[in-house]
């Protein structure tokens, strides 16, 4: 089987969706708030390092653990599905197969207890 990474595109398909994904949270009124005093350049590159871990494509994420990036930042159940949901989207919008989407959902519903603070 392939892994998930090469299914999304490798690394051009995770810079793609990781530069679509937040093109999209930070216009969303929901998301947005969120993102506003943050330094998404940086923000962009972590995410892009950590898909592709998470993808089972290089290693290369060094930052801190999940939970220790999102401490005190009171995110919801609602707005971690609400990000997850638009990081599926913006996958199947730049053609990824929907099975990959799909397991791609999976593997983020095994993070959302390091990620939802509320």
């Amino acid at each position: 089987m392939t892994e998930l990474y090469d299914e999304v595109g490798g690394p051009d398909g995770v810079r793609t969706a990781v530069a679509l994904l937040y093109r999209r949270v930070v216009a969303d009124d929901e998301l947005g708030p969120w993102f506003r005093e943050v330094d998404l350049d940086r923000l962009r590159a972590h995410q892009r390092a950590f898909l592709a871990a998470a993808f089972g494509g290089p290693q290369a994420f060094s930052g801190r653990s999940l939970a220790e990036a999102h401490e005190g930042l009171e995110i919801t159940d609602a707005a971690f599905d609400r990000i997850v949901q638009t990081l599926l989207t913006s996958l199947a919008d730049l053609g990824v197969a929907h099975d990959a989407v799909a397991r791609v959902g999976e593997r983020l519903e095994q993070v959302r207890g390091d990620v939802v603070t509320a």
